[in-house]
């Protein structure tokens, strides 16, 4: 699995039917949910500044370092269903480890 990371630097994997983005960063493992706490629809793919995952629908950005929300999610409030929810960042992270036969391990 690691070596995957020769070739990019993030990947999105399900651990425990749990979607959970992976990032190599800096030489170092990184992992957290990969669900937008906003609306819980949005896979957390795209990978900006080699630490920050943005939502695909409203463009919220999180730290993959520590989880924290950096930049809320772009909504239109008179449209109540996209602004339905409390948010509850920091998403949660994951220790991560390479296994001596290069398979990162994952703690959930």
């Amino acid at each position: 699995m690691a070596k995957i990371f020769d070739e990019r630097d993030h990947a999105v994997v399900m651990v425990n039917n749990v979607p959970v983005l992976i990032v190599k960063y800096n030489g170092k493992f990184y992992a957290m949910d990969a669900r937008c706490p906003h609306m819980g629809c949005g896979v957390l793919s795209e990978v900006q500044d080699g630490h920050i995952a943005v939502c695909p629908l409203h463009k919220a950005k999180f730290d993959v370092l520590t989880g924290d929300m950096v930049s809320q999610p772009i909504v239109m409030p008179e449209r109540q269903c996209e602004f339905n929810r409390e948010l509850h960042p920091p998403l949660k992270r994951y220790d991560v480890r390479v296994s001596p036969e290069g398979l990162l391990e994952i703690d959930i």
